[in-house]
C-alpha cells in the first residue's frame, strides 16, 4: 500500500496487488463501517475500471483499479486526505 499527491493535489492510495477478496472486505467496510454509499456505475475499459465513488456528506473517494496501481482510492478534498491517512494507518493488508 502507497500513498502520494495525485494530479488533484490530494491524497491517492495505491493497493498495489491487494487480492479481489480484500477489495470486497474494503468495500463492504467503507460502506457498512464507515458510513460510505456508493455513487455512479462502472465504467470498464482495456486496461481500468472506474468504480462508483464512496460519498457521504463530509467527503468523497474516487475508486478504481487499472494494470499499474491495482486498485486504488483517491481523496477529492482535505477531508479525504485527512480520512485516507486514518484508513492506511488502520488497515493492514
Amino acid at each position: 500500500m502507497n500513498t502520494f499527491q495525485a494530479a488533484n493535489g490530494h491524497l491517492m492510495i495505491e493497493l498495489g496487488d491487494l487480492s479481489d477478496a480484500d477489495w470486497k472486505a474494503l468495500e463492504r467496510k467503507l460502506v457498512n463501517v464507515w458510513g460510505f454509499r456508493r455513487v455512479g456505475a462502472v465504467v470498464a475499459g482495456l486496461d481500468q475500471t472506474i468504480f462508483p465513488h464512496f460519498e457521504r456528506p463530509d467527503l468523497t473517494l474516487a475508486a478504481g483499479w487499472d494494470i499499474w496501481l491495482g486498485h486504488h482510492l483517491h481523496s477529492e478534498s482535505a477531508a479525504g486526505d485527512e480520512f485516507l491517512q486514518r484508513m492506511c494507518n488502520e488497515l493492514k493488508f
